[in-house]
């Protein structure tokens, strides 16, 4: 699906310029909405689930690795060639997913800009009124292809989130967590996925505004991604924890750049769900 949003900015009569000065803050209709919805792409951008999907991991690559202990420990046991590879993969894999979520996200906001959004006389509110954005390639199957890809999304998805979530929480309670073990051995990490799993389903059954709600979970994920920030950039900077692989000084300001715009956006967010009413 997201191939076919790419296609879209082909044949759709997309303003380049104004979408250029809008990236940049020139032609965004400043608003309490506009700034929470700023919040939602950063929450969506920078979720906290990553930093427990990402680090789970590579627990579980560890427990699965074979070999001596240099070979599936820490990086700073391992032999240099080895962990400088392990790291180079790890880094690829984390670019090259950024980027190209990123892309797919902007393909995205920019063809339903340039189709649905164009005359501002169309409402998004459900996922009919989002597919409409696929009918310059899709014409009449724009629903069809958007509802096959919005399922698959979902199926791939919603085992992350609830997982990363059931991962974060079993950790908190010392209680075993991961795929790689059964439910017998697991039975706390397997029973949060399920609540999550069914609370999700539940709560997108009963919602009136499923477009709505999507926000909201956005920009309450780019209120809590702050906090999580400031704890990851601590560890990956502290040498006494991370060794020749803590954060070099490009690193480091990138990251706390990273922190401090996400801490404003939390301020803005939590402003926007509860003070701003």
């Amino acid at each position: 699906m997201l191939l076919v949003y790419g296609a879209v900015l082909v044949v759709a009569h997309v303003h380049w310029h104004e979408v250029l000065l809008g990236c940049v803050g020139v032609r965004m209709s400043w608003s309490w909405h506009t700034v929470g919805l700023l919040v939602a792409i950063l929450g969506t951008t920078i979720s906290p689930y990553m930093f427990f999907w990402q680090s789970a991991h590579r627990v579980e690559q560890m427990r699965a690795d074979p070999g001596p202990a240099h070979q599936s420990g820490p990086l700073v046991q391992q032999h240099g060639r080895h962990a400088y590879r392990r790291l180079f993969l790890a880094r690829l894999d984390v670019f090259v997913g950024m980027l190209v979520s990123t892309l797919g996200m902007f393909a995205i906001m920019v063809a339903t800009a340039s189709t649905i959004g164009q005359h501002g006389s169309r409402n998004l509110n459900t996922a009919a009124d989002a597919a409409a954005a696929l009918e310059p390639i899709a014409g009449r199957w724009a629903v069809a292809i958007f509802a096959i890809g919005f399922v698959a999304t979902g199926v791939l998805a919603v085992p992350v989130l609830a997982s990363s979530g059931s991962i974060a929480l079993a950790g908190m309670l010392g209680k075993a967590w991961g795929f790689d073990r059964s439910i017998r051995k697991a039975p706390v990490f397997y029973g949060l996925i399920v609540v999550g799993t069914l609370g999700g389903v539940a709560t997108a059954i009963m919602a009136n505004d499923p477009v709505g709600l999507l926000v909201f979970s956005a920009i309450i994920n780019g209120i809590c991604a702050a906090p999580f920030l400031v704890v990851v950039v601590l560890i990956a900077s502290d040498t006494a924890i991370m060794g020749e692989f803590a954060n070099g000084r490009l690193a480091a300001v990138a990251g706390w750049f990273t922190t401090i715009l996400m801490g404003i956006a939390a301020v803005a967010g939590l402003y926007v769900t509860i003070g701003n009413r």
